[in-house]
């Protein structure tokens, strides 16, 4: 019987490298640079925007809202004289809000995992940014992406 050994070292050194590329990049993220500890960031369950995020929201007067309960909470946020209420039962379904109010991007985020939420200018850098929910975790916390350098961004350190 000939010897495997060669044979089965280089299949193992092959699965090392191909699982070492593999690990910087999760839900097709490239983790490479990443500021806070790749060894942190999980899977969540659902592909990059297997959660959609709602993008240019329809408003009713709160009067209209005959789905919503007086116990339904909400994130409010005011902003130039303009309230606005975004229902956590509909936040549940979606974590993130790419909005307007007048001219201004705001983002709005909702973590159901660990119920935070979240109401952030959506400007980098002179330019207005669109998020979507990657599937990815932090520390058990909504990892977002920027859809216009597929960067992510923690939800709890934005």
């Amino acid at each position: 019987m000939k010897n495997n050994l060669p044979v089965l070292l280089v299949i193992f050194i092959l699965l090392a490298v191909s699982l070492q590329v593999s690990a910087a990049s999760i839900n097709g993220f490239n983790l490479d640079g990443a500021l806070i500890p790749v060894d942190e960031i999980h899977s969540g369950g659902p592909p990059k925007d297997g959660i959609p995020s709602l993008d240019n929201p329809v408003f009713i007067k709160a009067s209209q809202a005959h789905f919503l309960r007086d116990t339904d909470r909400v994130l409010a946020l005011t902003r130039h004289g303009v309230s606005k209420a975004y229902p956590l039962r509909i936040l549940n379904w979606h974590e993130i809000v790419n909005d307007r109010f007048g001219d201004e991007g705001i983002i709005i985020t909702y973590c159901p995992l660990c119920g935070s939420g979240t109401a952030s200018e959506a400007k980098v850098a002179g330019k207005f940014l669109q998020f979507g929910v990657s599937g990815l975790l932090y520390n058990s916390d909504v990892l977002m992406y920027d859809r216009q350098t597929q960067s992510l961004w923690s939800q709890i350190l934005s």
